[in-house]
């Protein structure tokens, strides 16, 4: 309890510096944001049940992918990790020192206000993140993801695309515009893939395409 005490006045001024910093208008140039790719490994789908096991993002600012700043943090759940290892190739004896999910978060909060967030399928991401500020610390910062699967999916249908199965997987999207495939299921790698693909997305787009357009795209 005390902990928690200590920890939340800390986290509640990030959350406030995060939310007062406005991220750029509905009108500006998509080729003009800063924005963040980030994406999360877990023991499961359902985020009331399930945990975080690993985070890694990369910036792009100025449409260049920022790989100095990229970051991979392997997170201990409070619980075993499972057959979920499977999947993520993220085991019980690779978390001995793993970092605590409350100072991840904080450090994104500290180095990414302005920014806008990018996942590949980010509903399932942003349930995690948002259930995890308000378990930690009783509130959620605003956040504003653009989806490029989402933004994939519009643009197939607006060209008469009939999509095969899996069509909208990561990799299978990466291929498209042919651009590397890294394996599947490493946040960072993951996230690397992300970047790349929203940049080729946005480079297909008009030149005049503004941030309000791919946050429209990507719903």
């Amino acid at each position: 309890m005390l902990a928690w005490l200590k920890k939340k006045p800390a986290l509640y001024d990030n959350i406030k510096r995060f939310n007062a910093v406005n991220v750029a208008d509905a009108s500006t140039p998509a080729r003009a944001c800063n924005y963040l790719a980030i994406d999360l490994e877990m023991t499961g789908l359902h985020a009331r049940q399930d945990h975080i096991v690993s985070i890694g993002w990369v910036p792009i600012i100025d449409q260049q992918i920022q790989l100095n700043q990229a970051k991979h943090f392997l997170i201990k759940p409070p619980v075993s990790v499972g057959q979920s290892a499977i999947y993520h190739g993220v085991h019980d004896k690779d978390l001995k020192d793993a970092s605590e999910l409350s100072e991840v978060l904080q450090l994104l909060l500290q180095d990414y206000c302005g920014y806008y967030f990018i996942a590949h399928h980010c509903r399932l991401d942003r349930a995690f993140l948002e259930l995890a500020f308000q378990r930690f610390f009783g509130k959620v910062p605003r956040m504003l993801f653009i989806d490029t699967l989402n933004i994939e999916w519009y643009r197939m249908q607006k060209q008469g695309i009939v999509m095969k199965k899996d069509a909208l997987r990561l990799p299978n999207c990466l291929a498209r515009y042919k651009l590397p495939v890294s394996s599947q299921h490493h946040a960072l790698e993951d996230a690397y893939g992300c970047a790349l693909l929203y940049l080729a997305q946005l480079k297909k787009s008009h030149a005049e395409i503004t941030i309000a357009d791919m946050l429209q795209q990507s719903r």
